[in-house]
């Protein structure tokens, strides 16, 4: 250090005044001689209170002792003091705590000071003591981070051949702490050889890899366990060359499992494993845009649907893996089964050769279906051999049927359909008779539809005679359609459209307004007026109450209109709802009559449990009753059971004056049919009329049929 001219006494020169620390000059006898500018900061004095004044004056009482006791005796006897700590008074009332040293000058009789302010060096080394402890808490951090985020990072010196590499790196690793690691260490975990040879050619030629890589890889650990790895890594350069090679490693064994589980629940069915319904159609659209020739067939298995109830869910669901196994095993390698509802599967088939083989195609499909009658007829083991499965089976081939994926599916779906309807197993393309029932099908839908909008679907009446006497007691509602030229349709020429849940809520719908508009006209011709309604409106949860709004809309009462419902109605899962409703409709007074009695599936179970008024004969019963033998022993029964319930009974289909006569005699109440009138529009209705019911009418007849 130089020390300042003894010329200054004001304070020290520009560069003096300039230094961070206290300069001071003091002559023997301890006063000061001179001082720079930062010493008076610290002081808070001008130079002419410090200047002359003894440096003691300028001390705290603490400090004047050390002083004077042993800082200026040692400074007398050694010349030199060297970083003793010294509390100084500041200008706001504190204390500067300094680090004194101090030379004595040889040429005069007195010392130069140098105070360095010990509180910012303090200040310093706390600061750098605080980094280094932050430092240390980061380091503690990022291995937790790395733990819970299952990443750990790395680093590879090509010219050493070794790796760096964080603990988590070694845990996802399964590698113990070792020093060095090298290439084997670490390539040696991957499963993959290729990619093993990849890495090695890009860590040991690190200059290829120019841009940063990213990719994903299955390692084993101890114990044969795998885990999925995500690798990236980047080249750091350095004067033209790579220098060293570094990135990170993450354990996504966890998200590469639920990102299975997601497309296992997006493309597979749950109980079977097969394709489900949307990962099949995109991959028959797939096939089509690649213009393959393929087989495609929709399965459907009738007898599976009551399973469930004799073997339960768990056994069924069995029943359907081990289906969906045997489908799956008759496919070629390019082949998909899938299973697109609750019992019907696709199996979707593509041909090696390219298009242009119809027969290739044709022959493929019909021998698929061949093989799966076939192995369905084979008794399931998982229903310990006692269940034996038919199939009903919809074809269709590219490109003769379809070349587009949806008009292929809605060809193959129509065959399956037509199968059904046909009410046996078997297998069919939608081809000559059956393309013509399912276009014939479409235009009867059509031709309803189009008779719904214009209101063109008609209530004609046939009415029922009381045996008793020959009155009209009421009448039963048959619908018709009355057709553009102005002929009558009968629903023998749409009977197809009560098999569409749409098209018969349409005609339900339409007769039931044109019934209530009649009734309201006229009302007293009419009588009690029976109106028929398909089972896909009955099953409607609000149909009663619908019902009995609308017929009080009309400013009808509900004793004029008599529900007839037939037993099929009685056979789906909706049944306890059903017969609320019916009970409902019958307390308002709506009469309920069990429509072609006879003919369902268990009769006297409904007769019991349904609340029902009447019970109508089936025509089969009633047509030629007197001809055949065994109609008249089940006419007499169900006259007898009727009566022991007390409900009525109207014979329909009677044509006869011989049938009248038998009917009388068995006691049933009421008839209808073409011996008495057949059904007319509103117009043709005298419901004052009165039919001898004694002897052959035959007059009555012959002018009823005109009037038809």
């Amino acid at each position: 250090m130089s020390l300042p001219p003894k010329e200054a006494r004001r304070g020290y020169g520009a560069a003096a005044d300039s230094a961070p620390c206290g300069l001071v000059e003091i002559n023997d006898a301890g006063q000061v001689r001179s001082a720079n500018k930062e010493f008076l900061h610290w002081v808070g004095r001008p130079p002419e209170a410090v200047l002359g004044r003894d440096l003691t004056d300028l001390l705290s009482s603490a400090g004047r002792v050390f002083w004077l006791t042993h800082l200026a005796p040692q400074l007398r006897l050694t010349g030199r003091l060297d970083e003793i700590s010294l509390p100084l008074p500041d200008a706001m009332g504190g204390v500067r705590r300094c680090l004194l040293s101090a030379r004595r000058l040889l040429d005069t009789e007195g010392a130069t000071l140098v105070l360095l302010d010990a509180g910012r060096r303090h200040r310093s080394e706390d600061g750098v003591a605080r980094l280094e402890a932050v430092a240390g808490m980061r380091a503690h951090w990022l291995g937790q981070v790395e733990r819970m985020a299952e990443v750990g990072a790395w680093s590879w010196d090509p010219v050493l051949r070794v790796f760096d590499v964080s603990d988590q790196v070694l845990r996802l690793l399964g590698l113990r702490p070792k020093a060095p690691l090298g290439l084997d260490d670490v390539l040696g975990r991957l499963t993959s050889a290729p990619l093993r040879a990849r890495l090695g050619r890009l860590l040991t030629t690190p200059e290829v890899l120019c841009a940063p890589l990213d990719l994903e890889a299955e390692i084993v650990i101890a114990d044969e366990q795998t885990r999925q790895i995500r690798i990236y890594c980047e080249a750091l350069w350095e004067k033209g060359k790579v220098a060293r090679v570094q990135g990170v490693l993450a354990d996504i064994s966890r998200a590469h499992r639920d990102r299975q589980r997601l497309w296992q629940l997006a493309h597979l069915d749950e109980v079977t494993g097969l394709a489900n319904r949307q990962w099949f159609r995109s991959q028959l659209a797939n096939v089509c845009d690649e213009e393959r020739e393929l087989a495609l067939l929709l399965i459907d298995l009738p007898d599976f649907a009551g399973l469930i109830d004799d073997y339960g869910e768990d056994r069924t669901d069995a029943m359907l893996r081990e289906v969906g196994e045997r489908l799956a095993a008759l496919l070629p390698a390019e082949g998909l089964a899938a299973r697109v509802a609750g019992e019907e599967f696709a199996l979707l088939a593509p041909l090696e050769h390219a298009v242009g083989n119809a027969c290739g195609a044709d022959a493929l499909a019909q021998r698929l279906a061949a093989d799966v009658q076939a192995t369905l007829r084979a008794p399931l083991a998982r229903s310990d051999a006692a269940v034996q499965l038919r199939a009903s089976i919809g074809m269709a081939v590219r490109p003769v049927d379809a070349r587009e994926p949806e008009e292929l599916w809605g060809r193959a779906k129509a065959a399956l359909s037509e199968v059904k309807r046909a009410g046996r197993g078997g297998a069919a393309f939608l081809r000559g008779p059956t393309l013509c029932a399912v276009e014939a099908r479409r235009a009867t839908l059509a031709m309803v539809r189009e008779a719904e909008r214009e209101d063109r679907i008609e209530a004609w009446y046939q009415p029922k005679i009381r045996l008793s006497d020959g009155r009209v007691t009421g009448h039963e509602a048959l619908a018709r359609i009355r057709c553009p030229d102005g002929e009558i349709s009968t629903p023998g020429d749409w009977w197809d459209a009560f098999d569409d849940p749409d098209c018969a809520a349409l005609i339900d719908a339409a007769v039931l307004r044109r019934v209530l508009s009649d009734l309201a006209e006229a009302g007293a011709h009419l009588g009690r007026v029976a109106v028929n309604f398909s089972d896909h409106s009955l099953h409607r949860s609000s149909f009663a109450p619908d019902l009995l709004a609308k017929i009080a809309a009309a400013g009808l009462t509900p004793e004029q209109i008599e529900l007839e419902v037939v037993e099929t109605a009685l056979l789906g899962q909706n049944t306890e709802n059903l017969i609320a409703g019916f009970a409902l409709l019958r307390a308002a007074g709506v009469t309920i009559a069990l429509d072609d009695f006879g003919t369902g599936f268990a009769s006297l179970t409904h007769l019991r449990d349904l609340p029902v008024d009447r019970i109508k004969i089936d025509k089969s019963f009633v047509l030629g009753a007197e001809a055949k033998g065994r109609n008249g022993p089940i006419l007499r029964a169900i006259m007898d059971l009727a009566q022991g319930l007390a409900l009525a009974t109207v014979a329909e289909g009677v044509e006869s004056e011989q049938t009248t006569d038998l009917l009388r005699a068995l006691g049933c109440n009421e008839v209808q049919g073409f011996h008495f009138c057949r059904p007319q529009p509103l117009v043709h209705i005298d419901g004052a009329r009165k039919y001898n019911v004694e002897t052959s009418q035959t007059a009555s007849y012959t002018a009823c049929s005109l009037q038809a």
